[in-house]
């Protein structure tokens, strides 16, 4: 069974989620832990983000789209290169994806965009139920992460899914473009009026990075694919 969470208000209790936040904050887990980040530690606040600063860490995330006062990197994907990422470790918040962690209980957690679409797909084959969180935007849905999470519940090929899966797959049937989709939504509107256009047509590229971050409890890691060259 697939379920679809739209927006993480409770507690989600589940053996298997899939977290979603493509705008952007797990845009930036993939792309960071792709250019060779050791971890990606998902906190709540600013404050407790800044309590973590040291040589071999990196503080990063945003608040109303653009970085805090202080922080190292914001929350666009292209800030995440090798030359800055490579082997640092990254402590990550930000207004809706890293929050929505929080609300999860769940053996294994993983985490899902665009950008590593069909890796997780695969990953996924090795469990019969999961439950696809989106993180939403400022505690109502959002149309990028209902889209992505459509495009896992379609190309999963599960025969049984819950109503809100349905109408994700729905979603995500009837779309067109994913970077058109993305600027049409309300959070991408946003963006594109602070100037992150470039992170959108970022963020709507499809398998660019063949890797499944995995929660460990603290922080996502790379769980090595063997497409990746990883085990």
């Amino acid at each position: 069974m697939i379920d679809v969470i739209f927006v993480p208000k409770q507690k989600i209790k589940s053996h298997v989620c899939v977290l979603i936040d493509v705008l952007r904050a797990t845009s930036v887990i993939v792309t960071a832990l792709a250019n060779g980040a050791a971890s990606v530690k998902p906190v709540w606040s600013v404050r407790a983000a800044l309590s973590e600063k040291a040589s071999d860490v990196l503080v990063c995330g945003e608040r109303k789209s653009v970085k805090p006062k202080g922080f190292d990197l914001g929350n666009s994907p292209y800030e995440y290169s090798k030359e800055k990422v490579a082997n640092k470790k990254i402590v990550l918040t930000t207004t809706n994806g890293t929050r929505a962690v929080q609300k999860i209980e769940c053996e294994i957690l993983y985490a899902a965009s665009f950008l590593n679409l069909s890796v997780v797909v695969r990953e996924l084959e090795r469990h019969d139920h999961f439950t696809i969180v989106c993180s939403g935007q400022s505690g109502e849905i959002a149309l990028e992460d209902v889209l992505c999470a459509g495009a896992i519940v379609t190309m999963s090929g599960a025969k049984e899914k819950t109503d809100s899966a349905l109408i994700a797959e729905s979603v995500w049937k009837c779309g067109d473009s994913v970077f058109r989709s993305l600027c049409e939504s309300e959070h991408g509107r946003e963006l594109i009026e602070k100037g992150f256009l470039k992170d959108i047509e970022y963020c709507s590229r499809i398998d660019l990075h063949p890797i499944v971050p995995v929660f460990d409890g603290a922080c996502f890691r790379l769980r090595k694919t063997a497409q990746s060259g990883q085990v």
